[in-house]
C-alpha cells in the first residue's frame, strides 16, 4: 500500500522528525559508520523507502540514489558486502521509476553498469532479478534502442532466458525479445464446462443442458475464459498478483471451436498493465485489461 501526505502526517509522532529529515540522517549515517551491519541496516531501510513513490522526492534530496549507485559501482571495482549490493540494486530499481532518477542513471552510464553487474553476479538470483527489473523500469523508446545495440547485454539476456528461476527467464525474455504479447489457443468441450459447473455450482441453463439437441445453444462460462487469461498471466508473470481488472463479454463463446487468447503488456512498470482479448472465428468474445503487482517476499 502506497502512502499519502495525510498518512505521513498521522504517522509522524508529536515532536518527531519528518520523513525528509529522517532520510537525510540515514544517508549521513551510512557514510559516518564503518560498521557493516549498520550500513546493511541503513541500505535496507533506504531500499524499503524507495518502494513508495511518495518518498522519491525526499530520497532524491537526500541523494540516496547516488548512494545506491555508488555501491553498485564499488561492487564492480572490487569486493563489496553482498547485502549492500543487493539493497543498493533493490533501491535503485524501485526509485528508477522516478523520471529524474532514470535520467541520472542513464547519464551516469548506468545501463552499461547494470550489464556489468549482471555479468559479475550472474549466479545470484536476487541480484539478477532486481537488476533485470531495474532495466525494465528504465526502458523507454530511446533506452530500448540502446539496449538492442548492446551485443554483450543481448548475449547475457539469452543466457538468462534459460534460467531455472522463472522470474529471471520471464524478465530476460521480455527484455531480449521485446516480447509483449503472450498467446494461447484452446477448444472448450462440454466436459470442460461440466467440470467447471461442478466446481463452481453455476448451473445456469445457458451453460449446461441435458438435451442433446440444445448443445449448440449453450456457451462457455465467462469466468472460465477469465480463468484461462489468469493462467497466461500467472505463467508469464510469476510472483505477480492481479490488483484490478475490468472486462466485458461482447459475444458468446461456443463449444468445440477454437478460442484464441492474447495477453499484451501495455506498460512494464512497478504496476504492470496488460490488456487481453479472446476471439472465436475472428469475433471478440472476451476482452479487458488488468493491473499486476509483484508480491514482496
Amino acid at each position: 500500500m502506497f502512502s499519502t501526505q495525510e498518512r505521513l502526517k498521522r504517522r509522524t509522532p508529536a515532536g518527531g522528525i519528518n520523513r525528509k529529515t529522517y532520510l537525510r540522517l540515514l544517508v549521513d549515517e551510512y557514510y559516518e559508520t564503518s560498521n557493516i551491519e549498520a550500513q546493511q541496516q541503513v541500505t535496507a531501510n533506504l531500499a524499503n523507502f524507495a518502494y513508495d513513490p511518495i518518498n522519491w522526492k525526499f530520497l532524491r534530496e537526500a541523494k540516496a540514489h547516488e548512494l545506491f549507485y555508488e555501491i553498485v559501482q564499488q561492487s564492480l571495482q572490487g569486493i563489496v558486502d553482498r547485502f549492500l549490493v543487493l539493497h543498493a540494486i533493490v533501491g535503485l530499481a524501485n526509485i528508477s521509476l522516478d523520471p529524474v532518477i532514470a535520467e541520472y542513471i542513464e547519464r551516469s552510464d548506468g545501463l552499461e553498469q547494470l550489464r556489468v553487474l549482471l555479468e559479475k553476479y550472474r549466479t545470484d538470483c536476487e541480484i539478477i532479478c532486481n537488476a533485470l527489473t531495474c532495466y525494465s523500469f528504465l526502458l523507454n523508446d530511446r533506452r530500448t534502442l540502446l539496449l538492442k545495440q548492446n551485443k554483450c547485454l543481448l548475449n547475457l539476456l539469452e543466457h538468462f532466458k534459460q534460467a531455472a528461476n522463472s522470474r529471471i527467464a520471464n524478465l530476460a525474455t521480455i527484455l531480449a525479445e521485446d516480447r509483449t504479447v503472450f498467446s494461447l489457443t484452446r477448444i472448450f468441450r462440454e466436459s470442460d464446462v461440466q467440470q467447471f459447473v461442478a466446481l463452481t455450482g453455476d448451473r445456469n441453463p445457458i451453460h449446461v443442458t441435458d438435451v442433446p439437441d440444445r448443445k449448440e445453444q449453450i456457451f462457455v462460462n465467462g469466468a472460465l475464459l477469465n480463468g484461462v487469461i489468469a493462467g497466461i498471466i500467472g505463467t508469464h508473470f510469476p510472483g505477480f498478483v492481479v490488483t484490478t481488472q475490468n472486462f466485458r463479454f461482447p459475444s458468446r463463446c461456443h463449444l468445440d471451436k477454437e478460442v484464441h487468447f492474447n495477453v499484451k503488456v501495455e506498460e512494464m512498470r512497478k504496476i504492470v498493465t496488460v490488456s487481453y482479448e479472446s476471439k472465436q472465428n475472428g469475433i471478440v468474445v472476451f476482452e479487458g485489461h488488468a493491473k499486476l503487482f509483484a508480491v514482496r517476499r
